[in-house]
């Protein structure tokens, strides 16, 4: 009686192991890609004020609209995680024209707040 107990036990556990793993294996573990690239994003918060955000998307000339999809998805996740909505107002949209979008040192750089409970 407890070999078939334990044997099933065992199955059970195995089969939840697979339950974390996402299905975006790649070189890089489970990184999100945009526009087929991988980008090193870095969100800063301001500490009196952690509404207040910088996202920062290094080498953005690889892909233009996957570092504005990248910075989004960033932001919007700090917003998720801080507020539980992802409702969030930017200084310089993302949406905007290439030419207007604040690139520093190849670098996107935008900032915005989310809007939480306050």
């Amino acid at each position: 009686m407890m070999k078939p107990v334990l044997i099933l036990s065992l199955v059970a556990v195995t089969a939840l192991t697979a339950c974390g793993r996402k299905g975006n294996n790649n070189m890089f573990g489970n990184r999100q890609s945009f526009d087929g690239q991988y980008f090193r994003v870095k969100l800063d918060k301001d500490r009196d004020n952690r509404a207040a955000f910088v996202v920062t998307v290094n080498d953005a000339g690889r892909s233009v609209l996957g570092a504005r999809e990248a910075a989004r998805h960033r932001a919007n996740t700090y917003c998720i995680r801080q507020y539980g909505r992802s409702d969030l107002t930017w200084d310089v949209s993302p949406d905007v024209e290439d030419a207007e979008l604040p690139i520093v040192n190849g670098a996107l750089v935008l900032s915005g707040e989310c809007q939480g409970w306050r």
